[in-house]
């Protein structure tokens, strides 16, 4: 999927969730309703007619589904909007080559700074602070930092 397709996406799951949002505002105006029905006392219908306590609970039980429902739906296009942006930005991030890396001090590795000790053809050599070195390719540098002149 190049780029376009992901903004697109990305686009119509801002919406979704925002579309879930407002369902979520109904809810909470259904509950409003409801506690209104109940007149704000929450045992309601046990000493009132039948009729009204089916009301009551018929009003409770249509908020509670559709606080369910929303949030389902909130959760559900988050994490598409979350995913999406990570997709995105991962395919508009700078790739490195060996030409950017040679004479470089140190690579950023996406968790931290690491010293350069030698740039092979396809990965890095990098110290790790123990008698061994890491290797990280060239697709999982993020930054580089040059040579200091001292």
């Amino acid at each position: 999927m190049n780029a376009d397709e992901m903004r697109a996406k990305l686009s119509y799951s801002r919406d979704r969730l925002e579309a879930a949002q407002q369902a979520k505002a109904e809810a909470e105006k259904l509950s409003a309703s409801a506690r209104e029905i109940g007149g704000g006392i929450p045992g309601f219908g046990g000493s009132g007619s039948q009729r009204a306590a089916a009301t009551v609970r018929g009003a409770y039980s249509r908020a509670d589904r559709a606080h369910r429902e929303a949030d389902e739906r909130i959760a559900k296009w988050t994490h598409r909007v979350k995913s999406l942006e990570r997709r995105l930005a991962e395919t508009q991030r700078v790739r490195f080559t060996r030409e950017d890396v040679v004479g470089a001090e140190f690579i950023h590795d996406g968790t931290s700074w690491r010293q350069v000790r030698k740039v092979n053809a396809k990965t890095v050599s990098v110290e790790t602070g123990y008698s061994w070195v890491d290797r990280v390719p060239f697709d999982k540098i993020r930054s580089v930092r040059p040579e200091v002149t001292r």
